[in-house]
């Protein structure tokens, strides 16, 4: 897609945001507080982004932390994305727990375009436009700090899979979705081998 389409594609993502914040909690579960966009789009700008990956975005909503392993939806994550329309959109979102820091070893720099409390900023969005959002990132985290972050996701992930795996094996032969309850054990299956890969490259 085109620069100018892909932040239209991040526009979308608050307007999305925003639309659920409006209903009723009864109605979707899961809030969003916040949008914070990181990789292609911090820039410089380019001619084309990649479809699938071009347009990042980590959500940060009222899921407990261990219902928001990496890689994981939490619970009514698919009401929300039906509900905000962005489902279907070209953005690749991250569903993150507020108790925890939004940035990890993917999730890195972010910066935050949308908030519940006030809205879309549009600065940001210009100085993205324009591929400066390089120098609205804050300073990448030291190699301990990193490392810390991720051993406490690993631990989150480990657990997520063993409870996503052992509910698909209690489950395997029940009425319901048996492609969804896989693309769930595949999500925390991925998501691990991921920060394993990533803490492996940082010293103990």
């Amino acid at each position: 897609m085109k620069w100018s389409t892909a932040l239209k594609t991040l526009q979308d993502v608050a307007d999305g945001c925003a639309h659920v914040g409006r209903q009723p909690e009864g109605i979707v579960r899961l809030r969003v507080f916040q949008a914070w966009v990181f990789g292609t789009l911090l820039g410089p700008r380019t001619d084309d982004v990649d479809d699938a990956t071009g347009v990042r975005v980590a959500l940060v909503t009222n899921a407990r932390e261990g219902e928001c392993a990496f890689g994981t939806r939490p619970p009514a994550a698919g009401h929300w994305l039906a509900a905000s329309g962005l489902a279907t959109r070209p953005a690749q979102l991250f569903f993150r727990s507020g108790e925890v820091p939004v940035w990890n070893h993917v999730v890195d720099r972010p910066v935050r375009f949308w908030t519940r409390e006030e809205g879309l900023d549009a600065d940001v969005l210009e100085r993205l436009r324009a591929g400066e959002g390089a120098a609205l990132r804050g300073e990448p985290p030291t190699p301990a700090e990193l490392a810390a972050r991720l051993d406490a996701e690993l631990a989150v992930s480990l657990e997520a899979l063993r409870r996503t795996a052992s509910e698909y094996d209690a489950k395997r032969w029940s009425p319901g979705s048996p492609e969804r309850r896989g693309d769930a054990l595949a999500d925390a299956a991925l998501g691990y081998l991921d920060l394993r890969t990533a803490r492996g490259t940082l010293r103990p």
